[in-house]
C-alpha cells in the first residue's frame, strides 16, 4: 500500500473516531439539560393560579370560624382565617422559597408543604427552614364584610 493511501485510510478514521464523540457528547450533553430541568423544576414549584378576587369586600359569614379563605389581592394571594380570636388575614407567600401555604384548622397552624415551614396563628414561624414570619394584610371589617385594605 503506498504512504498515500494510507494516510488517507487513517484520516479517513479519525474523522469517523471525531465525529461520534461530538455525538456521543452532543447526546450526553442533552440528557443532563433534561434531567437537570426536571430537578430545578421539582426544587422549585410554581405556585398554583388563582382566580382574582373581583370583590372588594367579603362578606365574614363566607369565612365561619375555624376556616380559611384563599383569595387574591393586589396581585398577591392572601389567606384569611377565622381562629377563636377573631379574623386574620396574611400573605399566603412562604417566606422561605414562596410556595403558597395552606391553614390547617385541626392544628391552628399555617403549613408550608413545599418544606414543610409551620407558622402559628399569628404568623410567626414555628418550624422549618422559613427565615421570617408571615406578612400580615391589612383589612377593616365594616358591616359584616371584611374590605382589604
Amino acid at each position: 500500500m503506498s504512504d498515500d493511501l494510507k494516510s488517507e485510510v487513517v484520516n479517513t478514521g479519525t474523522n469517523r473516531r471525531r465525529f461520534l464523540q461530538w455525538t456521543l457528547g452532543g447526546l450526553l450533553f442533552g440528557g443532563f439539560v433534561v434531567a437537570a430541568n426536571v430537578v430545578l423544576r421539582y426544587l422549585m414549584p410554581t405556585p398554583p393560579r388563582l382566580e382574582k378576587a373581583d370583590e372588594v369586600a367579603i362578606p365574614v359569614s363566607q369565612i365561619p370560624p375555624g376556616s380559611s379563605l384563599m383569595l387574591k389581592h393586589q396581585g398577591s394571594p392572601v389567606l384569611a382565617v377565622h381562629t377563636d380570636q377573631g379574623i386574620s388575614a396574611f400573605s399566603a407567600v412562604c417566606t422561605h422559597l414562596g410556595c403558597l401555604v395552606k391553614w390547617m384548622p385541626g392544628e391552628k397552624i399555617f403549613y408550608c408543604p413545599c418544606h414543610a415551614g409551620k407558622f402559628d396563628s399569628t404568623g410567626q414561624v414555628v418550624a422549618g427552614p422559613p427565615p421570617e414570619p408571615l406578612h400580615p394584610v391589612k383589612f377593616e371589617i365594616v358591616d359584616d364584610n371584611i374590605i382589604f385594605l
